[in-house]
């Protein structure tokens, strides 16, 4: 029977292995979001379309291709939409942050529908279809919608940027699995807002790749039970930062920890 050192080199030697296959898996969703990078990540106006959804408080907003399940309890509320797999790049973009604004001069229809100079931000948790003509899209909940536009107009063109997320407090991860797999959600991300990349470490152990499981539920099969845990978050502009011990030993599967800083 293998000692706790053994067995603790046992595990950190597969972590090692599984990080070499998580790395190659990441280097193609990499290649795919630097194909479209500068889509999204542009910082001045581009052309979209947006339509909306929902009532006065955004019934249908729960669940979503993102993994955040309740954008309310995650603290999104009404300032979210569904976007285009052309910006959400399947799940690579998801918490980034959009300012979308009608393109009031673009017609007589949007003159008489649109809010002029009006604009909103929004936070991307969900996937849309695209526009009618494969344009860029943003499917607004209804409040976010009535803010840029009468919602009489229906569907209108847009101009939207990405800009930087505001958040209260802390990064936050959700922890769900077993000993031996462990699924994070990372959420209420400032900055940047989408998760390029995760490691994740326990407090007698190696950082351990993580591998994007689907939108912004990350996964690892190392087994971390009783050590403190820390993540390391990479964001789509390729920042990376170090959370230290964000949960204590004692940390649980189904719990929400908070980090004591931000982005």
């Amino acid at each position: 029977m293998a000692g706790p050192g053994r067995a603790r080199s046992l595990r950190n030697a597969a972590c090692v292995a599984a990080a070499s296959l998580l790395f190659l898996a990441f280097k193609l969703a990499e290649a795919q979001y630097q194909l479209q990078s500068y889509d999204v990540a542009r910082t001045t106006y581009g052309p979209a379309t947006a339509t909306f959804y929902g009532g006065n408080n955004a019934e249908g907003t729960s669940g979503g291709f993102c993994g955040y399940e309740n954008p309310f309890t995650r603290g999104y509320g009404v300032y979210t939409a569904a976007i285009s797999d052309s910006l959400l790049a399947n799940g690579l973009n998801c918490g980034a942050c959009f300012e979308v604004m009608c393109d009031w001069d673009s017609s007589d229809y949007t003159t008489q529908y649109c809010y002029r100079g009006q604009s909103t931000v929004i936070t991307a948790t969900n996937l849309s279809p695209p526009g009618l003509n494969g344009e860029h899209h943003f499917d607004l909940t209804y409040p976010m919608f009535t803010k840029i536009a009468n919602m009489i107009a229906g569907r209108i063109p847009v101009q939207y940027r990405r800009v930087s997320c505001v958040k209260q407090g802390g990064i936050r991860f959700t922890i769900v699995g077993n000993p031996q797999w462990n699924l994070v959600l990372v959420y209420n991300m400032a900055g940047d807002g989408n998760v390029y990349g995760l490691n994740m470490k326990g407090s007698s152990s190696d950082w351990c790749w993580m591998n994007r499981n689907w939108g912004e539920n990350w996964q690892s099969s190392a087994v971390l039970i009783r050590q403190a845990l820390s993540f390391k978050v990479t964001t789509g502009s390729g920042m990376t930062k170090i959370f230290y011990n964000v949960a204590d030993s004692n940390w649980q599967h189904g719990q929400t920890y908070e980090a004591d800083s931000n982005f």
